[in-house]
């Protein structure tokens, strides 16, 4: 497709407390062996978007670290290809010194001499925090037949949640589907009716320039409210329904979920309906020892399991003992479960280590992190 792929690598709305302490939202690792910048790269290829550029703002080494030159991903080619956009510091006006992105806008000005480097026409951008299976083959064709400026991808598949996710936006629209307002967390607004942003735009790269140049020089930064709210009324912004599955990580409680999701068969069918790529690491298979007790879980590879696990997913090289009883749990690689451990809806970052008899319990709505490198 003559599509530039934009992927932001971090979300100005989302509060995953100690899980992106140390790294940004995209390198966050889910479904055990994947990290979530996986489920959106892997979608912009497998639909032929092969010039993409991912800007990071911070804590972004581990992600520079997996996604390398774009091999898994066959983005590491002559045109186009995979360019990772780290932020630089600015220099400093009006006294005051700012040293990272103050917004979406501000992101995509501060790259725009990468971006007209590339030949491509028109522009779809993704956020992190919203993960999808989409046509995007599909999505551009609509854009350009409807003769939109804009096209907003919004969903009404609020996939078990009461409420529209914390800081997502929620369009307002015509029944052409004509975009004239939005509001983020709106109380009064029933789920059922909230037609709610995935965080996913079409656009030609000439207009996002105009807009980011216009922006910037009256100092806005937000691009849903200074671009999508501002100028709904002179700009023919259009909605188009998403009807697949979605992930929403905006919380803690949203990631623990998604990462749940992976054990239900239907949803692993929809969600690998496709390709999904990942740094490969050669590891060795996981062993389990007589008397373990797995239960509906997913094991990566390199675990060693002499305990219980039940609808839990392990990432790589992760080591539960004898005794030891794991619930409901999301545990990330390196981790040490050591014997007679009792833990359910706990969140176990890289390389924690919860000693003998140790017990922590925690709830969907609320589960425990416990931060990386830890010892309990």
């Amino acid at each position: 497709m003559n599509v530039l792929g934009i992927i932001f690598a971090y979300s100005d709305r989302e509060n995953l407390r100690e899980l992106t302490a140390f790294r940004t939202l995209a390198s966050v690792p889910l479904a055990g062996k994947y990290r979530i910048i996986d489920f959106v790269l892997s979608n912009f290829v497998n639909h032929g978007i092969t010039d993409v550029s991912v800007i990071a703002r911070s804590r972004y080494h581990s992600l520079l670290d997996h996604l390398g030159s774009g091999e898994e991903w066959d983005l590491n080619r002559k045109r186009g290809g995979l360019r990772l956009l780290t932020p630089f510091g600015r220099t400093e006006r009006d006294g005051e010194s700012h040293g990272m992105y103050r917004g979406t806008i501000e992101a995509l000005a501060a790259n725009l001499h990468s971006f007209r480097r590339s030949m491509e026409d028109y522009v779809v951008m993704s956020g992190s925090s919203i993960l999808y299976n989409m046509d995007l083959e599909g999505l551009v064709k609509a854009h350009i037949e409807r003769g939109a400026d804009i096209t907003a991808v919004y969903t009404r598949q609020l996939n078990g949640h009461h409420t529209v996710p914390l800081g997502v936006a929620v369009y307002r629209m015509g029944e052409d589907e004509r975009l004239y307002d939005l509001s983020f967390n709106n109380d009064d607004m029933k789920p059922r009716e909230a037609a709610w942003g995935t965080g996913v735009f079409v656009l030609r790269k000439s207009l996002l320039e105009g807009l980011v140049a216009d922006a910037m020089a009256y100092g806005r930064y937000d691009f849903h409210k200074d671009i999508l709210q501002r100028l709904a009324p002179s700009l023919r912004i259009l909605g188009y329904e998403y009807k697949g599955y979605l992930l929403e990580i905006t919380s803690v409680a949203g990631y623990m979920q998604a990462n749940m999701n992976f054990l239900k068969p239907d949803f692993r069918e929809k969600a690998f309906a496709e390709p999904v790529y990942t740094k490969v690491k050669d590891s060795v298979p996981s062993q389990y020892v007589d008397g373990c007790q797995v239960k509906n879980s997913l094991i990566s590879d390199g675990c060693w399991i002499e305990g219980s696990v039940e609808n839990c997913v392990l990432s790589r090289g992760v080591r539960v003992e004898k005794g030891a009883v794991v619930r409901n749990c999301v545990v990330m690689q390196g981790v040490e479960i050591y014997q007679d451990v009792k833990l359910d809806h706990v969140i176990l970052d890289k390389d924690v280590i919860v000693r003998e008899r140790g017990q922590l319990f925690g709830h969907a709505t609320y589960p425990v992190v416990v931060g990386k490198g830890n010892i309990i």
